[in-house]
């Protein structure tokens, strides 16, 4: 039997691997070596229906398989149909999230022969095994059941059993746990299952040393909860300061289970943390089952900062009960813990969560079909979702964008606006200017704000550097290419004396206005290893920022 499993990546990324594919590869292997060859297949959203198909159909298959998700189950039917218009004795079966959340509802449609919800390898295993028999399909459909891993070392590895090679990809997914703790009625991740379950700590040091031979960049944990466990949480920082210190790993965090010792840890590695704020309003969290305490939160965050951990916030606009200045509320809450990155979404209604259970009692309206977003709620209407939204781009693009952190805090106390304050005016201003370079829009933007003061200068001054700086050291991925080694700015003063007062510890933008001379130059920034070194090239010519940067 040849089978080809399908991953469709939402884009090209260092995140874009097809681990869940490759566990269920694995599983076969083991299971079925002789009588299954298995085809692990990456696709895009980008792509066409037909490219796909072309490039399924290329393996002669027997069947196909899908991992379907929110972003891609439009586009798995639409190869689908065309799969089984030009070779209609394909089987095709499909799991996943989407599969997993309305497995009855998926059959229905009529574009699967099998559906397989839940944890898919020792389903898939026995599911093969009886077509193998010549089992008849109706007959095994009825004998599938959503099912649980129990215990995740008795699952081969597909990295270490050669089915996924780490260096054919620019980044690795590593899943440490599957399910959850916690109950929060938004996601899908517990529903169904009893707790955490986790990789036995010998398959996560063989993993870690592979990846480690095959000099993987950067990791992705699977693990919504990684800290919940404090004391495996420590163990697995410690093993990889001792045998992978060089690659950059993505956390997702819980803020209760942060303590000095965490933070440090996480602090001495390469590593980018995330935490799930969703809201600053308890009594908002508490209708989808979240509790935040925010002294207690504001705690733990300070532990991060005062370790030099790099973390960044989760937000969520539209949850029940919430409202717009609720939201804006959290806003202000989460840039006063200068966060390295916000990530902010609209609520979606997933199937198979409790939230599609209770949405009808709490008013919510959204969409019935992919993405299921929430479109308007008793408190928040339509056009609070749109005004949501377009703070959410608005921060996305001053703050992660424009990389702000380094000045964020000093230019908003000078102005002064609350942070939602600032990106109202922000969005504002983009939309009537279309500057498509992030770090000279920037410049115009407190330009304006600061309407002729001492202190605009300044300000254009430390976005000016730290944008072009910070993307002089941005890392390549497979979206964008390699950063270039130098660039030329324009500034109204010296960087170099700018960057002195900083480090002495002058962070008042007045202060900073009055303490330098006006001085216009240019100067070439370039990049030597993780550093960028400053070279003025000209002085009492420059004008303002430089467009282009170069």
């Amino acid at each position: 039997m040849r089978l080809v499993l399908a991953a469709i990546h939402l884009e090209a990324s260092p995140r874009a691997v097809p681990l869940g594919p490759a566990m269920l590869a694995s599983a076969l292997k083991r299971a079925h070596p002789e009588a299954v060859q298995t085809r692990v297949l990456d696709l895009f959203l980008k792509q066409s229906a037909a490219d796909c198909a072309d490039q399924i159909l290329a393996s002669n298959p027997d069947g196909v398989g899908f991992s379907l998700y929110v972003w891609n189950r439009a586009l798995g039917r639409e190869i689908a149909g065309i799969l089984r218009a030009r070779k209609p004795s394909l089987l095709l079966f499909a799991g996943g999230a989407e599969a997993s959340a309305d497995p009855a509802g998926m059959l229905a449609e009529g574009w699967l022969d099998l559906v397989l919800p839940g944890e898919g390898e020792e389903i898939l295993v026995a599911v093969v095994g009886a077509l193998l028999r010549g089992d008849p399909l109706e007959a095994v459909r009825r004998t599938i059941r959503p099912g649980l891993v129990q215990d995740l070392g008795s699952l081969p590895s597909p990295y270490l059993d050669g089915t996924l090679d780490p260096s054919a990809y620019t980044g690795m997914l590593w899943e440490l746990s599957r399910g959850c703790p916690f109950r929060c009625d938004f996601c899908f991740e517990s529903r169904g299952t009893a707790g955490t379950r986790r990789v036995p700590m010998d398959r996560v040091k063989a993993e870690l040393r592979h990846f480690e031979a095959c000099s993987v960049s950067q990791v992705f944990v699977l693990d919504p909860t990684f800290n919940f466990d404090q004391r495996q949480a420590k163990a697995i920082l410690r093993l990889i300061a001792a045998e992978a210190p060089a690659i950059h790993f993505f956390f997702e965090l819980r803020s209760e289970f942060i303590d000095t010792e965490l933070a440090e840890l996480f602090a001495s590695l390469r590593c980018t943390l995330q935490i799930g704020l969703q809201s600053a309003d308890d009594a908002v969290l508490r209708r989808i089952s979240r509790t935040i305490d925010p002294e207690d939160f504001e705690a733990k965050v300070l532990l991060l900062h005062e370790a030099g951990a790099t973390y960044g916030f989760d937000l969520i606009y539209g949850l029940p009960g919430d409202t717009l200045t609720g939201f804006c509320a959290s806003l202000d809450f989460t840039f006063s813990l200068a966060p390295n990155h916000v990530d902010i979404f609209p609520l979606s209604v997933l199937p198979g969560t409790r939230l599609q259970d209770t949405a009808p009692g709490l008013g919510l309206q959204h969409l019935p079909e992919v993405p299921y977003t929430v479109l308007a709620s008793p408190t928040f209407s339509a056009a609070d979702m749109a005004a949501a939204a377009r703070l959410a781009a608005a921060c996305d693009r001053m703050y992660n964008q424009g990389r702000a952190v380094p000045w964020f805090a000093l230019v908003l106390e000078a102005l002064p606006l609350s942070p939602s304050e600032l990106f109202e005016r922000f969005a504002a201003f983009q939309a009537d200017h279309s500057e498509a370079d992030t770090t000279a829009l920037q410049v115009a933007f407190f330009d304006h704000c600061f309407h002729g003061r001492a202190e605009g200068p300044v300000a254009a001054d430390l976005v000016t550097y730290f944008g072009r700086s910070g993307a002089l050291l941005e890392a390549p991925g497979e979206d964008h290419p390699a950063p270039a080694p130098s660039c030329l700015a324009s500034f109204h003063h010296d960087p170099r004396v700018l960057l002195d007062l900083l480090e002495a510890g002058v962070t008042d933008l007045g202060q900073l206005a009055s303490l330098l001379p006006a001085n216009p130059c240019q100067a070439r920034l370039n990049r030597e290893g993780e550093e960028v070194c400053l070279h003025l090239i000209d002085a009492g010519s420059a004008g303002p920022e430089d467009a282009t940067g170069r």
